[in-house]
């Protein structure tokens, strides 16, 4: 009966040792693995809003191009009401 139970005992003391091994080296890879996680998603969202930019860009090119078209259309449209043929230029300064 004393061998039975220094063997429990001995058992017990080895499963709680290994059990507190396991538990300590899964904490340590936890935060290193949140860290890489962390790294791809901010990476993700880097090139997400270096598209954004690039798109934002091109609208506002389109809308001064389109401005510019407009402005143009406007003088010519002006001197045609005069039966002028050469655009009407704003007073110089």
């Amino acid at each position: 009966m004393l061998v039975a139970l220094s063997g429990q005992i001995c058992g017990t003391i080895l499963l709680i040792t290994l059990i507190t091994t396991l538990v300590r080296r899964r904490k340590a890879v936890q935060p290193v693995q949140g860290i890489d996680r962390l790294e791809t998603r901010l990476a993700n969202m880097q090139q997400a809003l270096d598209a954004v930019a690039i798109e934002v860009e091109r609208i506002s090119e389109g809308q001064r191009f389109a401005t510019k078209l407009l402005s143009e259309r406007r003088e010519f449209a002006s001197a045609e009401v005069n039966g002028n043929r050469e655009p009407v230029r704003g007073p110089s300064r």
